[in-house]
């Protein structure tokens, strides 16, 4: 399900980082049917079940993808960073380089 608020932060997206946004999202949605996607703390997270799965964040020269609990993930490329408790993220400089439907769809689980 898509909120109307995120279809502003979209429009929002620097030109250069839009069409990488644009796929993440797509995939999303590709990856987990199912998921809600909801405006939280600036930017669109996505749940299911009511339980957050992944956000997209927005920098100068990177879109993010980041998992709430990136920990319990199988990352076998090493795509995700981070050293928090729970979260990792991975950041795409470009639409050639968005390869994470397995990270996805163990996130949604």
């Amino acid at each position: 399900m898509v909120e109307v608020n995120a279809g502003k932060w979209f429009d929002s997206v620097a030109t250069d980082q839009q069409p990488i946004a644009d796929r993440l999202r797509q995939l999303v949605f590709a990856t987990v049917p199912c998921a809600v996607e909801e405006i939280k703390w600036s930017r669109p997270c996505y749940k299911v079940g009511g339980k957050l799965f992944c956000y997209l964040q927005t920098a100068k020269s990177h879109v993010t993808l980041g998992f709430q609990n990136g920990t319990s993930l199988d990352d076998p490329y090493g795509l995700l960073e981070g050293t928090g408790k729970d979260m990792r993220h991975t950041k795409i400089r470009s639409s050639a380089e968005i390869n994470e439907v397995a990270l996805l769809e163990q996130a949604a689980r």
